[in-house]
This record gives C-alpha cells, structure tokens and sequence, in this order.
C-alpha cells in the first residue's frame, strides 16, 4: 500500500513526548519527505550549561563510539522512513566530523555564518546533508548569512535552541508545500514552527514533557 499523509493523520501536526527512536519505529517506511532535525552533539567532556537538558546532561562526554552508538540506530530508521530520494538534514557538531563518511556515507556539509546584533559569531554547529539514498545535497544558491537578535534574548528555556531564521532556511531549501517533515529531536519546536509557517505538514518528538510544552504552545500561538 502507498503510503499517503492520510495514513499518518494520528501524527501530522503534532508533537510528542517520547525517545525519538520510539516514535520512529511506529511509522510506515518510505512515508516522510524530510528529515530536519537536531541530535545531540555529544562532542563536549565536561557539562556546561549548553549540553545540560531538563532530563540531564548530554551522556556523551565527548566520546564518538558512545554518540554512534545511541544514535545509529535512530539514523536507520530515519533513513527508513524517508520516501525515495528524501532528504536528511542533521544538525553536528564540528568535532565529529573526521566521522562522519564512516557513519553517514555520501554527504554534504551546510555551514552559517551567524550575526548576532552584538558582533559576530562563529558557527558553533553544523548540517549534514543527504538524501535516503546517501546523496550529496549541495548548498543552495542563496547567502548563508543570517543575522540573529542578541543571543541572550531569544535562548529561552533549552539550553541549544534553533533560532528560526535558519530553520525557515532549511524548511525552503529542503522541501516544498505540503510535504511531511519529521524532527524526531524537536526540542522547543523551531522546525515545527518553521514548518507551519511555510505550509509543509510536520511530525515531532523530544525526550523533554517541558520542551513538548513550550513547542505546542508556540505552534499554537502562532495559528
């Protein structure tokens, strides 16, 4: 059977509150046309204020083989439940990167320089990106500038937040209206937002009852 957005109805729209590979394994394979989402980095050793959750601190403490080894299988799945020719988009953190052709295969990477009022500020992350298939995505035709508000005005109740300019700029580049794009690591739901804002549906998930919280309250909000 073809999969449709029909047969995902119980989950379009909404955001929930579990470990992503839970949700991931409830849905139909080849049903998501985009994968857009932001894993922990897992690269710092001690914890710090930007890798400490409400749930607690990213477990990784800079060891590769442990991030691998929690997220492998979450990377299968998504790959799994993207239609053919869908497209993969993970935010990373630069320490990995001598990993990433072992773990991800083909790929690209898109990098920001990110302005804040303040001054500039070096990227502190990046996205790697691929299709189903392990394609390299390349980086659109479009300036990779974005200019933020002071970082302290907008960080809010999770510790790595997504600010939305950047999202809206991988919602444009990475899909079209009506389509159906997963974060299974949604956090405060900037994906989300970016998503209904730009008239793709959406599916999310976190570990965080909090974080659920804030993003239904901001998708509902913003209606």
């Amino acid at each position: 059977m073809k999969t449709t957005a029909a047969n995902l109805t119980p989950y379009l729209d909404k955001t929930f509150h579990c470990n992503a590979l839970d949700l991931l394994l409830r849905l139909p394979s080849q049903s998501i046309d985009s994968v857009i989402t932001d894993p922990m980095y897992g690269v710092a050793v001690k914890p710090s204020r930007s890798n400490t959750y409400d749930w607690g601190v990213d477990p990784f403490g800079g060891d590769p083989n442990k991030w691998w080894a929690y997220h492998q299988p979450i990377y299968e799945q998504c790959r799994r439940v993207l239609r053919p020719g869908g497209k993969l988009a993970w935010a990373m953190g630069s320490n990995f990167y001598n990993y990433f052709a072992t773990w991800f295969g083909g790929y690209r990477v898109w990098s920001f320089t990110r302005w804040y009022v303040k001054g500039i500020k070096a990227f502190g992350h990046i996205w790697l990106v691929q299709t189903q298939e392990g394609t390299p995505i390349p980086f659109p035709d479009a300036d990779s500038l974005l200019i933020f508000p002071p970082r302290e005005a907008w960080r809010g109740g999770h510790p790595c937040p997504k600010r939305p300019e950047e999202m809206e700029f991988m919602v444009e580049h990475l899909t079209e209206p009506d389509q159906i794009i997963l974060d299974c690591f949604a956090g405060i739901g900037t994906t989300l937002q970016a998503a209904q804002k730009l008239r793709r549906r959406f599916i999310g998930c976190d570990l965080s009852q909090k974080y659920c919280r804030l993003a239904k309250w901001s998708l509902d909000y913003r209606k």
